[in-house]
Formats: C-alpha cells, sequence, structure tokens
C-alpha cells in the first residue's frame, strides 16, 4: 500500500461477556484501510513501552521492509547486521485477529497476559500503529503526556465509583 496509514485519537473498551474488547470505530476503518479491507488486526509487543500494540497489513509490511533497508544499508557500509534476529524481534511477537463488523476482537491471551489487560483497554493512536494500554498502567507511566494520563485516570475514577463508563 503506497499510502501510510495513520492512527490518532484514543478511546476506552470495555470487555463485554465473551471478553471481547471493540476497536474503536476510525481506527477500525484504518485497520480495515491497511489489510486489504479486511477485519484483519494484527497486536503485538511494544519494544520500549508497557503496552501493546495494534496495527494493520500495512504495518506489518513496513516492519520487515525496514529489516530489509538495515541490512541493505549496512552491507554498502561494511557492517555486520543480523536481519534474521532483527525479523523476530519485529515480526516474531505480532499475533493476527479477526475482528467482527461491530469491531468485536478476542485479544490473544499472550498479549492480554504480559501487559495483565483483564476487563478494559485504552486505545492510543500514535502514528503508524495503535497503542493498547491496562489502564492502570498507562496513569503509572510518566512519560505519557499529562493529558491523556488525567484522561485515564478520571475514566478509571469514574469506572470505580460505579459513575458510568
Amino acid at each position: 500500500m503506497s499510502e501510510t496509514i495513520l492512527f490518532t485519537g484514543n478511546a476506552f473498551s470495555v470487555a463485554d461477556g465473551k471478553g471481547r474488547f471493540v476497536l474503536p470505530l476510525e481506527m477500525r476503518r484504518q485497520v480495515k484501510l491497511s489489510s486489504g479491507n479486511e477485519n484483519r488486526l494484527y497486536l503485538s509487543v511494544h519494544g520500549d513501552n508497557p503496552c501493546a500494540t495494534g496495527f494493520g497489513e500495512s504495518h506489518r509490511r513496513h516492519l520487515f521492509n525496514e529489516v530489509e533497508d538495515l541490512a541493505r544499508e549496512a552491507r554498502a557500509q561494511g557492517r555486520e547486521y543480523n536481519a534474521d534476529l532483527e525479523l523476530e524481534r519485529r515480526l516474531g511477537t505480532i499475533e493476527e485477529v479477526n475482528f467482527d463488523e461491530g469491531g468485536r476482537f478476542a485479544m490473544h491471551p499472550d498479549i492480554k497476559d504480559e501487559y495483565g489487560i483483564t476487563d478494559a483497554v485504552f486505545f492510543y493512536g500514535v502514528g503508524r500503529y495503535m497503542q493498547l494500554w491496562r489502564p492502570e498502567t498507562l496513569v503509572d507511566s510518566k512519560d505519557r503526556p499529562e493529558l491523556i494520563r488525567n484522561k485515564v485516570r478520571r475514566w478509571l475514577d469514574q469506572r470505580d465509583s460505579g459513575a458510568g463508563k
């Protein structure tokens, strides 16, 4: 796909009775656009933050192509570069999940367990991909923008007080 798909915005999702989450509408549109109009979402671990990542097919291909470019650059400069190891790191942790027309999907258990995601997830669009956070973890993440941390904190406070979702 020649056009770069960008994820922006943020939203919460609470697990339904079957443990499924709902991909926010605009992010769902971006994933479908990125995945050739298929209801296919790719989930993976984040290399630096304690959250999962979500994206469509075009970003998965971008990750592969980026490693190929880095390997080509290393060869041209006479440097060693272990492309296989980098592909393992970037592509080996990706889990493919499908979502229905309403955006409902079952998060892969390995991803849920890795980040302690149980009953709620915060979707955070950050460019080529979205981050999927356990809300409490995001609030404790000092590197996140204060505006976002405060928004999540207010949502958690409302949920804990029973005031709504």
